[in-house]
């Protein structure tokens, strides 16, 4: 979506320049963001080296998000550029569904919510108004609601990544913030919005670039895919070997390993676009209708996702007592994503076009 909440909504009747390999890539990086969040639910204990290899390959799909978000921008606003227009857009149609779908839960953790709550866990915050404050800079109401803070800063940077296009500095920044993005990690609890955008910005850059030279790109991960899908597979392994399973959050400044996952990632995103793009005359319905409503996926999937650890402080929702897999994980994730699609078109029928400010869609 400019990622869900990040993706520029597309228009499949706009035939001339409409990609449904990045459409249906957009469906794809939904599964995977919703799976993320659904493998404490599905019982899933990471115990050998293939379930954390496994794990390795299926978290931080934001990654694919955000470079899709790249990638739109460029492909749809670049020659139809209005920074005003854009930010009124996105603040129309990300953030304020955003503080609508968070108050219910603010003032949840203000009042009644985990003790200690969660604002007095990681910042030591006694004050409502200073509480409140913090939940909407942090994201932390709901799991996946972090993104926002970050993805509004990165919106708010566009002048700048115009700047870049037209300089043709794309690769030049994006490279060192690669490096510099392996260092400092993502942050401890996703809490600080700063230090997320500068995780994710050199991925973002790579999708503008990526969209800026296709008759590059497209040929390149044609030719060498399943030279990137070992890579991957290789990265993920090594990872789980050495290192463990899943995003390694960190003080930005706090010196660690590098983070493998997101050079796996970048080559996963190339290997699944080349793979789509050998279908692009094809539409895939299920995937176009997962993209169509990603974005709105994305804001009501963690209601579903988030509560049954938050108020019943068990993850385990089905009882499987640590006997999931990634089987029982996949098959909870399509759950959530069905019971989120039709609660989202509910909506969407109730609330007509003002569904937008509501679930982004």
């Amino acid at each position: 979506m400019e990622t869900n909440a990040a993706t520029p909504k597309v228009n499949p009747a706009e035939k001339k320049g409409f990609l449904n390999s990045i459409n249906h890539f957009r469906g794809i990086a939904i599964i995977f963001i919703v799976m993320a969040h659904c493998y404490r639910p599905a019982g899933w204990q990471l115990e050998t080296l293939a379930d954390k290899a496994w794990f390795n390959l299926m978290m931080n799909g934001t990654v694919f998000f955000v470079f899709i978000s790249g990638f739109l921008f460029h492909h749809v606003f670049y020659h139809r550029w209005d920074y005003k227009k854009y930010m009124k857009s996105k603040t129309k149609f990300v953030f304020v569904p955003y503080l609508l779908l968070s108050l219910p839960w603010i003032i949840w953790h203000i009042t009644a919510g985990t003790d200690p709550a969660l604002h007095v866990l990681y910042a030591d915050i006694d004050k409502p108004a200073v509480a409140a404050s913090w939940y909407v800079i942090t994201g932390r109401t709901l799991t996946a609601y972090w993104y926002i803070p970050m993805g509004m800063m990165l919106f708010a940077l566009s002048p700048w990544v115009m700047h870049l296009i037209k300089r043709q500095h794309l690769l030049i920044v994006a490279i060192p913030l690669f490096i510099i993005a392996m260092i400092i990690h993502r942050p401890e609890s996703n809490l600080n919005a700063i230090q997320s955008l500068f995780y994710f910005l050199p991925v973002y850059l790579f999708g503008v670039w990526g969209s800026a030279h296709r008759d590059k790109l497209f040929p390149f991960i044609d030719k060498y895919w399943l030279v990137m899908l070992v890579i991957a597979i290789l990265l993920a392994v090594g990872q789980a070997y050495w290192f463990g399973a899943g995003v390694l959050n960190k003080a930005a400044f706090e010196f660690t390993v590098p983070d493998l996952m997101l050079p796996q990632k970048i080559l996963l995103t190339l290997v699944i676009l080349a793979i789509l793009n050998k279908f692009e005359h094809i539409s895939i319905k299920p995937l176009q209708k997962l993209a169509e409503v990603s974005f709105a996926i994305y804001f009501i999937h963690p209601w579903l996702t988030t509560p049954w650890w938050m108020i019943y402080e068990s993850p385990d929702l089905f009882g499987f007592n640590g006997q999931g897999n990634i089987l029982t994980t996949l098959i909870v994730t399509m759950g959530v994503i069905f019971i989120s699609y039709f609660i989202a078109v509910a909506l969407k029928k109730v609330l007509s076009k003002k569904s937008r400010y509501l679930i982004g869609w």
